[in-house]
């Protein structure tokens, strides 16, 4: 149904923007009926109804974190982030780093992140002597000896920074962690901004990982999303990251974007296909516009119905594992030499904020405006807005709002969530080894609710094993939802599953 709000922010429908019953809305917009989807994953042919496509469009996380981030409360302060560092400390645990870089010149449309709009670039510089003191707290409370194996640089953008900026940035991350000798240090970028002199610096400094937004190559969807980006933009700056020598290039494309249609979408994966990225992210777009007003500025009607998205997606699959692509996960691709598909292989892949990673054994710690940390046994995030966090890191040098402890309960779903999203399997024994716990009798009452599942070929079901069939990766979201304890129905902070 069409939705807009009205003069004072309430949601209400508006029966003239009704799609018809094929798809096709009264503006004139097209994406074609769609009925059944044939496709082919882990090299089985399925068939998606459009039944089942109605039964599980519902709103879930994405699991990035369990419990996910609405759970989270402001009892959790510096002062016990403080303690879960320490607690590292003492298993000289090593770091994933992250750093998030809130400023953009402009807000694209589909965008669900923490952002600052703005083209005054003089705002970055009150924040990076913020980022710059908390990075001198941070490391003054962690040991010393406990190295970096991952760094990463996300947004907004982080090459909204000029070069003398990325380069103050990064000398003084240095000046105060250790660098595993291979560490992975990687950094987003925006094609529209990214100068080659901006590629040149973060190259000389160490990074080896660049992933490059694109979301779409159709003119109209980049109208329509706030993001005029093209292909030639976009094809310049890959060629200079391999003149560079990045060691890895990655993309993020999104699916369900205003007027993308199925003849479109594919157009835009055979370009990206020639561009031969070594990673590629394709998410769901997450059309929640009573969270972010900015999204008000797209119209139901011009919005692909869940069946026609789900083509797109699957559509998308297919070219990729045509071309010598592994599907990773939920939403990832990676070259079938690339570490992320040994990790796979070999069910050592992990996942967390960043999205799938190969670093299962680091504690992850999150610096500048809205970062989240997950250490130890609990997340920590920062203050969300731009001015809260710049007073708080200036006057204390930590800026920690809100987290959450995991109790027992949390650290034993945490586990299964994470299978199930990182190898779509859960093995029984090796919970009980984990945690010396029965998983039949612990999660009796999650079991009942599986055999619906099992009947519509989700997943398979035996006395060993829970493991998710080709058919089921395409739910894998609503399969991981079965066993989240505080999932409520109908849960307003989250976009639909499918």
């Amino acid at each position: 149904m069409s939705s807009v709000y009205n003069t004072v922010g309430i949601y209400q429908s508006k029966s003239e923007n009704l799609l018809d019953i094929d798809g096709n809305g009264k503006n004139g917009y097209s994406n074609g009926p769609v009925k059944d989807i044939q496709t082919t994953i882990d090299a089985e042919k399925i068939t998606i109804s459009e039944a089942l496509v109605s039964k599980y469009s519902k709103a879930g996380p994405r699991y990035t974190s369990y419990p996910t981030a609405p759970n989270w409360d402001d009892t959790f302060g510096p002062d016990d982030f403080v303690r879960q560092i320490e607690k590292g400390n003492e298993k000289k645990t090593p770091l994933s780093l992250y750093f998030h870089i809130p400023f953009c010149e402009e807000r694209c449309t589909f965008c669900a992140c923490n952002v600052v709009a703005t083209k005054r670039h003089e705002v970055s510089e009150p924040y990076l002597e913020a980022l710059i003191h908390e990075i001198k707290t941070v490391a003054q409370k962690t040991d010393g000896s406990r190295e970096v194996s991952q760094l990463h640089w996300g947004g907004g953008t982080p090459t909204y920074l000029n070069p003398k900026q990325i380069e103050k940035l990064y000398n003084i991350i240095l000046q105060n962690f250790v660098f595993e000798k291979d560490a992975e240090i990687s950094v987003e970028i925006d094609p529209r901004i990214t100068t080659e002199e901006q590629l040149k610096v973060l190259r000389q400094l160490g990074f080896n990982r660049v992933s490059l937004g694109v979301q779409d190559f159709e003119p109209e969807v980049q109208k329509l999303a706030g993001r005029i980006q093209p292909e030639k933009q976009t094809r310049h700056a890959v060629e200079v990251c391999r003149e560079l020598k990045f060691k890895s290039i990655n993309m993020d494309l999104i699916y369900g974007l205003p007027k993308q249609t199925l003849q479109t979408f594919q157009s835009t994966i055979q370009k990206v296909l020639v561009l031969d990225p070594d990673r590629i992210a394709l998410f769901n777009f997450a059309y929640v516009p009573w969270m972010h007003a900015h999204q008000r500025k797209i119209f139901d009607q011009d919005l692909a119905t869940p069946i026609q998205k789900l083509k797109m997606f699957c559509e998308a699959v297919q070219s990729f594992q045509n071309n010598g692509y592994e599907f990773i996960g939920l939403d990832h691709f990676a070259k079938k030499n690339d570490e992320l598909s040994v990790a796979k292989l070999h069910c050592t892949m992990y996942r967390n904020f960043q999205g799938y990673t190969t670093k299962s054994f680091c504690d992850m710690i999150g610096m500048g405006v809205t970062s989240i940390s997950h250490l130890s046994g609990a997340f920590a995030q920062n203050a969300k807005k731009l001015k809260d966090y710049e007073n708080l890191a200036l006057s204390q040098g930590l800026a920690t709002q809100r987290g959450m402890f995991l109790n027992a309960d949390d650290l034993k779903r945490e586990w299964v969530i994470r299978e199930l999203m990182c190898h779509q399997c859960v093995d029984k024994k090796a919970f009980e080894k984990t945690f010396d716990i029965p998983f039949d009798v612990y999660f009796k009452k999650e079991l009942e609710k599986l055999p619906p599942l099992e009947k519509d070929q989700l997943i398979c079901l035996n006395s060993e094993k829970i493991r998710v069939t080709p058919l089921g990766r395409i739910f894998l979201r609503n399969i991981a939802m079965l066993f989240d304890a505080y999932l409520q129905p109908q849960q307003k902070q989250f976009s639909k599953t499918l």
